[in-house]
């Protein structure tokens, strides 16, 4: 039976095969062989596009972070519309006055911002903290009791969300932008077994010298490929055997 490497490889399987083979074909001088030259360059090649994809698709979008860090923004803007509202129920008209202010700045925007969507969230809550950082803002801020303070904490939690967001929106686009890694495997795995194996096949035959060490050790590596891939194989028709059984 001819040894070809399984389809049903991984990327990284697809691309361990490719390394391994381009290594195998380092280790003499076949720059005379023409079609050998050109098939190891063309690995080469896909080989290198295919570990770009492996590490962009391995890059995290960094939802839960996201996730975490907008909880995070969101209780600190309902501790500080809370401060804010504490302080408009106190028995002292000037500090009433002074919270009514920012009250009402906060009412004409959003009250409710942490109901928004991370994007709408994000630029609704600049916008508030536009007039909020206003000098006649942060003056009443000061004689008011815990607004200040809560409102330093929300900027700060808004922040670290809007960074965080942003390194998910920037993986995001490099994953959009980049060939999946299951076109390229095909496409590595396609030239390692109509293209490369076959020829060292015949020519290991009839150029032993030359050829035979070269297509053994790469049949070794493609063989060491598959048996990982049978394994998992076997693995999985086992665990479903068993789910069936208990079923």
């Amino acid at each position: 039976m001819e040894t070809k490497l399984l389809s049903t490889c991984t990327a990284n399987e697809a691309y361990d095969a490719n390394s391994n083979c381009l290594s195998v074909l380092s280790q003499k001088d076949f720059s005379s062989d023409i079609n050998l030259t050109n098939i190891a360059t063309k690995l080469g090649q896909k080989g290198a596009i295919l570990l770009d994809s492996i590490g962009v698709e391995k890059k995290s979008e960094y939802t839960s972070e996201i996730s975490n860090l907008d909880s995070d923004f969101d209780s600190s803007l309902i501790c500080f519309k809370k401060f804010v509202d504490a302080n408009l129920a106190l028995n002292d008209s000037e500090k009433a006055l002074k919270a009514n202010k920012i009250s009402s700045k906060i009412e004409a925007n959003n009250p409710f911002l942490y109901k928004l969507g991370y994007e709408e969230q994000m630029t609704q809550a600049l916008s508030l903290f536009s007039d909020l950082d206003q000098e006649e803002f942060q003056t009443a801020m000061a004689d008011l009791y815990g607004v200040k303070e809560s409102y330093t904490i929300c900027k700060a939690n808004h922040t670290k969300l809007q960074s965080m967001y942003r390194k998910g929106q920037e993986v995001k686009a490099l994953k959009e932008k980049v060939i999946p890694s299951s076109v390229i495997k095909r496409e590595v795995t396609d030239i390692i077994n109509v293209q490369l194996i076959p020829y060292l096949r015949v020519l290991s035959g009839t150029q032993a010298e030359m050829y035979e060490e070269t297509y053994t050790k790469i049949i070794h590596y493609i063989e060491l490929v598959n048996t990982k891939i049978r394994t998992r194989r076997s693995r999985a028709t086992t665990e479903e055997e068993v789910t069936s059984e208990v079923e």
